[in-house]
């Protein structure tokens, strides 16, 4: 593929608006091309804004667009699958949000799709590539807490910051409550942090505000790892509290860090010494939605493998489905490897 790589982005919520448009527009091998949604009112205001030419309100036309190259999928969860692979069969390469699917299942016919079409595929796994992120997984990687034992995280909303209103409180559209939309991210950059340590079994459990709820607004998870790490993971986006917040700690038997903010402790000479980097935190979100555009468009014109795996995004598929069937039998479940 040579420069400029066509782009058109389908879906025009505000994570498309705020993230993947600035960050293809800022890629000076892209040109992106259209816009697609079915508000014909917002998709045209965008595209007078960005200076797009095109613009759809039926993926089906855009799908058969030859001046498209590649596509960035931004859609609600159940079009993310369909979507994709029509898109796959028609010659384009896509980007996709996360979670890729519904279920694992979705999620494989997607990796699958990709490998008989001969398309590049990548999942938007992008709190991996930001920068304070990247700084722990150096201080892993080199050794330096030791070896890791017990890892935490977590992403906890208030009441007021989180509708339910729409496709995302319809289990048929979302696919899942608070473990799918809210642990997705977290389980990106943790997973990332914790390889190549496997997970081996999930216990979940999951609750319901309301008796009528379709998705669970609260949920924990313990997940065990082969190389005997124990991640627990709590996400809820009906809390009552004043502001939301994120967090990951790492146990290390020489040390442990800390995200948001980043904190690095080490023991030495039988002392606890913070030996936290500089790192600026402006902008980290946007920061890594530009890594993994880059990577992407690099991707398609050197016709390479990303760094960024959608295997990696099906394990994540993986842990969601075993989460929900241990929340609802009330027992650990295992996770077999995937087969090749």
């Amino acid at each position: 593929m040579n420069p400029p790589v066509r782009v058109a982005v389908i879906g025009c919520g505000a994570h498309a608006q705020v993230a993947h448009i600035p960050a293809l527009k800022q890629n000076r091998l892209v040109n992106l091309v259209a816009l697609c949604d079915t508000d014909v009112r917002k998709v045209n205001h965008l595209c007078t804004l960005h200076g797009i030419p095109r613009h759809y309100v039926d993926f089906d036309d855009l799908k058969m667009d030859e001046d498209i190259d590649a596509v960035v999928i931004a859609t609600p969860n159940h079009l993310h699958a369909p979507m994709a692979v029509a898109a796959m069969e028609y010659g384009k390469d896509v980007l996709c949000e996360m979670p890729l699917g519904l279920n694992a299942e979705e999620a494989r016919l997607m990796v699958e799709t990709a490998q008989r079409e001969g398309r590049k595929f990548m999942p938007c796994l992008n709190t991996r590539l930001r920068p304070d992120v990247q700084t722990i997984g150096k201080f892993i990687n080199e050794g330096e807490l030791g070896q890791l034992y017990y890892c935490k995280t977590g992403w906890l909303r208030s009441r007021s910051s989180w509708s339910l209103e729409g496709w995302r409180g319809q289990r048929l559209r979302s696919g899942g409550g608070a473990f799918l939309g809210l642990g997705t991210a977290l389980l990106d950059f943790s997973l990332w942090l914790l390889s190549p340590g496997r997970p081996v079994s999930i216990t979940g459990v999951a609750h319901q505000r309301t008796p009528k709820a379709d998705v669970e607004d609260t949920a924990f998870a313990m997940i065990r790892f082969d190389s005997d790490v124990l991640l627990t993971v709590e996400v809820g986006w009906s809390m009552l509290m004043e502001r939301e917040f994120t967090y990951f700690n790492a146990f290390g038997t020489n040390g442990a860090a800390l995200l948001n903010p980043v904190q690095i402790n080490k023991e030495m000479h039988g002392h606890l010494v913070n030996v936290t980097p500089q790192i600026s935190t402006k902008g980290i979100q946007r920061a890594s939605f530009q890594t993994l555009i880059d990577l992407w468009i690099s991707s398609l014109l050197k016709d390479s493998q990303s760094p960024v795996l959608a295997i990696d995004a099906l394990l994540i598929n993986r842990l969601a489905d075993a989460f929900y069937r241990s929340s609802s039998s009330h027992c650990e479940v295992s996770l077999p490897g995937e087969p090749e």
